[in-house]
């Protein structure tokens, strides 16, 4: 192995068809303040390009201790554990292991709990972790299964698959300011749903569960490639007739959706555009609804309650394409429903009764 002379030895090899992408990435690394003696061991095994989520992420590669980062941040050095922990992160115990950084959530944090308490201000950082946690994960596998994967395939080496990597993590940047717009915007629309109600732990609310129609068979009959298609097929139908109805599309579960909305109106035909979108598809086929009224508990942006559950019962009796509603739905809904019987639902003791939407009413 030759070195190169313009980088300390041990990290070029330049006799390698790849010795430019190993200089330009140890460079690289070597700027964003990774010892010398750590990417000479990681070129030993074969393996430099781990380090690049590191250098891009923390630009300031020192550690500090929870204890350190508690006093920084003006909190207790119990609380900063169980802040961090809350958010997804494992203790480090007294080890420097900690990111500097960390200090503005906890200082963040603190300012919570003075004016929250702690007990609601942990509950908010447990979303907050796992709603990152979503994007983190989208964002990494989105670079995994396009860019790397590519790459692989085409034979790319470590070095190499580390400046991809690199160049896509220059990206970051522009994700945390989306996520910085994404957030004031959602909170805009989070006031305008709330509509200066105060109490907010039992709000009235329509909420409609959507969901595939033989979705396992589906499954079983393509491949995991195939299924994660279709799905965002799904997902982004949903997502685009939520937008349009002033609809808040709560969550996505799998092959399914949750949806609420302060009315039933707009909800009903939001959700009818999503039956009749999905139905068009040559692969999910078809999709079907259960839509309710009443009120529901509000808890870290969820909705609980015997509504929701009616909601997703109704959704499971109905038929292909069919949306079947609570009579407090339908009532809302006057000439846009009929009957449909009485039905038995799992968790209910007696038959409940619901109606159909007539999905001409909405054309």
């Amino acid at each position: 192995m030759a070195d190169d002379d313009e980088l300390p030895p041990g990290l070029v090899d330049l006799d390698a068809p790849d010795a430019d992408a190993q200089r330009e990435l140890a460079a690289y690394l070597l700027g964003r303040g990774i010892p010398v003696s750590e990417l000479r061991a990681a070129r030993a095994e074969g393996s430099i390009a781990h380090f690049v989520a590191d250098a891009a992420l923390w630009p300031d590669p020192s550690r500090v201790t929870v204890a350190e980062l508690a006093a920084r941040a003006g909190l207790e050095v119990d609380l900063a554990r169980r802040a961090r922990r809350v958010l997804g992160l494992a203790d480090t115990g007294d080890e420097a292991r900690c990111h500097t950084r960390e200090v503005e959530y906890l200082t963040a944090f603190a300012a919570g709990a003075a004016l929250f308490g702690e007990e609601l201000t942990l509950q908010f950082a447990r979303v907050l972790g796992t709603s990152a946690a979503a994007i983190a994960e989208a964002a990494t596998n989105l670079f995994a299964g396009q860019v790397a994967a590519e790459l692989a395939a085409r034979g790319a080496t470590d070095a190499e698959l580390g400046l991809s990597a690199r160049d896509a993590m220059a990206a970051f940047e522009a994700v945390t300011v989306a996520t910085d717009v994404a957030l004031r915007l959602q909170f805009e629309l989070a006031q305008v749903r709330l509509n200066g109600e105060i109490a907010v732990n039992e709000l009235t609310y329509a909420i409609a569960f959507v969901d595939v129609v033989d979705s396992t068979t589906m499954a079983g009959a393509l491949t995991g490639t195939e299924v994660a298609s279709a799905l965002r097929d799904f997902d982004r139908i949903a997502a685009e007739a939520a937008t349009r109805h002033d609809v808040r599309l709560v969550k996505l579960i799998g092959d399914g959706a949750l949806l609420a909305a302060r009315d039933a109106a707009p909800l009903a035909e939001g959700v009818a555009e999503i039956i009749a979108q999905v139905g068009e598809l040559p692969v999910l086929k078809a999709a079907r609804a259960g839509v309710t009224l009443g009120p529901v508990a509000a808890h870290d942006g969820d909705y609980f309650g015997q509504v929701v559950n009616l909601a997703a019962r109704a959704s499971s009796a109905a038929d292909a394409g069919e949306v079947l509603l609570d009579t407090e739905a339908a009532l809302a809904l006057p000439g846009r429903t009929e009957p449909a019987g009485d039905y038995d639902l799992k968790g209910f003791t007696e038959p409940v009764s619901l109606h159909r939407l007539v999905p001409e009413a909405f054309r």
